[in-house]
């Protein structure tokens, strides 16, 4: 019977505590929190939530993506979402995936700079946006592209796409690379692992950081409001922060 016990014990030792550790990580950041973080052209939908936003204090980032194609009317709402704290962000003009466009179509990578990254951010700035921060589509990135994209952004943040949920936490105020874990439906994590990275922040002073698409709407890329009231209500329990992107990084 002791055997047993102690074999079981030992088992036990093996799948959970290294299960626990992929939510740890110290952290020394000035006070913990989240960093919420939005992708793509989703404008209209997310200005749709401004008010939810605004009722919990959210001060969320939106990686913009497509901005050629914004009308006038959508210009205007991504400047109130601005004039409302909210950080606007950088992701590209097309939406490629930058690495297959190097290394698998072999297109020049000062070609890459130049379109998808400098002319973006001139239309951008030409209409009072000047973007700090960038998301790689589809979470695609390398060493080499980040050590080029510093030339314009603080930060670069990549798609946590691992079973360590820790590399979410930033360790301290000041990050290059951020690596935002899923929201969305077609992250297929749970309501829970949410919850615990949440906690994780709080108990190891980090900031987490997540990413979604829309907010709401009938398909993979989209996080419940359901889940962001979970959220909003856990933040606002533990006394955590809302992070921007800009704000936890260098």
């Amino acid at each position: 019977m002791a055997n047993k016990v102690a074999g079981l014990l030992f088992l036990l030792s093996v799948l959970v505590f290294p299960g626990c550790k992929k939510f740890q990580k110290e952290g020394h950041v000035p006070q913990p929190g989240i960093a919420l973080t939005f992708d793509d052209d989703r404008v209209d939908n997310w200005f749709k939530y401004l008010p939810m936003l605004d009722s919990a204090g959210v001060k969320a980032t939106f990686y913009i993506c497509k901005y050629n194609k914004f009308t006038a009317a959508q210009k205007n709402k991504l400047m109130i979402l601005r004039d409302h704290g909210h950080e606007i962000a950088y992701h590209t003009i097309n939406h490629y995936n930058m690495v297959d466009y190097v290394f698998k179509y072999h297109h020049p990578v000062e070609e890459l700079m130049r379109i998808e990254i400098e002319a973006g951010l001139k239309q951008m700035n030409d209409d009072g946006f000047y973007p700090i921060t960038f998301a790689y589509p589809y979470g695609a990135h390398n060493g080499q592209f980040d050590q080029m994209l510093k030339k314009y952004f603080r930060s670069v943040r990549a798609l946590n796409g691992s079973p360590d949920y820790s590399r979410s936490l930033t360790a301290t105020s000041k990050n290059d690379v951020l690596y935002g874990l899923g929201l969305d439906k077609s992250s297929q994590k749970s309501d829970e692992t949410i919850m615990k990275i949440i906690h994780s922040a709080k108990e190891n002073n980090n900031c987490a950081v997540f990413v979604a698409h829309n907010i709401n709407m009938n398909n993979s890329l989209s996080v419940t409001r359901e889940r962001l009231q979970k959220i909003f209500a856990l933040v606002n329990e533990l006394g955590l922060k809302y992070y921007t992107a800009a704000e936890i990084s260098e």
